[in-house]
Formats: C-alpha cells, structure tokens, sequence
C-alpha cells in the first residue's frame, strides 16, 4: 500500500492552491512553513542544491500527510483533482519570464498524468481504495527508503522505485516553487528559472522512463508486451526533443 501511496503526485500543490481554504492544523502549517522554505531558497542568493535529501524529506513528508487527510473525503476524485490542475499552470504564461519554465511543467504535468491514468487504468491502484490510505501510518522519507531495501531482495528494482519517487517529488517542488514565484511576484534571477527548468524537464523525463521499464507506464494498444515498448519510447523521445529546445532557446537568451 505504501508503495502505491508514494506517488500520488502533486498533491501538495494541490493543496496549496483549491483546498487550501478547506486545510485545518496542522496541516496548513505544514503548507505554510513548505512555502516558506521555498521562497527562502529561491531569494537566498545561493548556488541551491534542488536535489538535495532535505527537500526530497521535506516534499515525500508533506505528500504522505496530505494523502491520508485527502483520503478521509469519500467524494475526491484523484484523477479530475489532477486535470484540474492544467489551467492553474496555464495562468503562469502570463509572466513573460516564466513561459519556457511553464511548457517544461506542463510536460511534466502530462507525463504524470499519463503514468496515473495508466496506474488506475490496470489492476494495481483503483479509485475507491484511495479511501484505505487514511489508515496508513505517517512514514517519512527515511522510513520509505528504508523499507524498499529491506522489502525488496533485488537493489537495482529497489533503486529504480527510489528514484522514480525522487523524480515525482522534484517535479512537485518545481511546480510549488513556479507558483510561489508567479503569486508572489518574486524577483528571481533567470539562473534560478533556468535550473528549474531543465530539473523539472529531466526529472519529467527520468519519471516516464522508469515508470515504463517498472511496468507502471501501459500502452492503450492491445497486445502489446512490457517487451515491445516503441510506443512509450517514441513518447518520451518526442517530448524530451520538444524539451530540450524549449530549454536550449532560453539558455541563448539567459547566455546573451
């Protein structure tokens, strides 16, 4: 169950935006503090370590808190919560600055969706048992990596769950971080948007690949085996190619 409940993806923007309102402590304060740390990170001047474990810690943490408040709520739909979320992000291309950040989310927003509909699609995860995770107990980040090397004998199977998790909680901290950005109008240096872009872009692409090669990523054409995968291989090289000139056009600017 915890394996299944690490990547309901996104939640915490989610959170932070249409049902922010409806939050009780602590809860809200988790968000608050989450948001606080954001901008700290991105006004501090610094060279940041984006990947660093403390905001992994900080993104899986929060994401497993909101799962189980979410789940108390019989009515919420994961999947419509998740297209809901297109034309928040689409608001973001009205600020000039964010615009190739903004494409570079959105892939990353439709690889993730593409991944979840594929997952409740199959007989792994379905709609009405996202009601059991309100049942689940509160791990953190260390406790979850700790329990796929101890749950699962093969490392490298082990480690392509570990990082296609990451991948997920990056994606999730760019998209908070963007909206952070954009509602607050913070004076943000183009290296700061540049580096957000290509990680939530490599994190995009990293997230598809691995959700393919541990079976999570279905094709929609019948009969056809994990062991012909053109069709997602074709996707991701397509996306990361429109990706990748979307960034390379912004690095000219920011080089100029």
């Amino acid at each position: 169950m915890i394996s299944e409940a690490k990547n309901y993806d996104v939640i915490c923007f989610q959170l932070r935006n249409n049902l922010y309102s409806q939050l009780e402590n602590p809860l809200k304060k988790d968000i608050n503090r989450f948001s606080n740390e954001i901008k700290l990170l991105l006004t501090s001047g610094k060279k940041n370590n984006y990947k660093s474990i403390s905001i992994l810690k900080q993104v899986f943490d929060l994401r497993i808190k909101a799962i189980k408040w979410l789940a108390t709520d019989s009515n919420f739909d994961y999947l419509e919560t998740l297209k809901d979320m297109f034309p928040k992000i689409e608001e973001f291309r009205s600020n000039k600055k964010l615009e190739v950040l903004t494409e570079n989310i959105l892939f990353a927003l439709r690889c993730n969706q593409r991944v979840v509909e594929s997952l409740f699609n199959s007989e792994t995860v379905s709609t009405s048992s996202f009601s059991n995770f309100a049942k689940l107990p509160e791990i953190t980040y260390e406790q979850f990596l700790g329990s796929l090397a101890l749950s699962i004998p093969d490392d490298e199977i082990a480690q392509k769950i570990a990082d296609w998790t990451n991948s997920s909680l990056l994606i999730e901290f760019v998209m908070v971080a963007t909206d952070i950005i954009n509602d607050e109008n913070l004076k943000i240096s183009d290296r700061i948007i540049n580096d957000l872009s290509f990680l939530i872009s490599d994190a995009a692409q990293e997230y598809s690949a691995l959700a393919t090669e541990l079976g999570f990523l279905r094709s929609n054409f019948k009969g056809q085996s994990f062991s012909n995968l053109s069709f997602d291989k074709s996707f991701i090289r397509d996306q990361k190619k429109l990706s990748d000139i979307g960034l390379h056009d912004f690095a000219l600017n920011y080089s100029n």
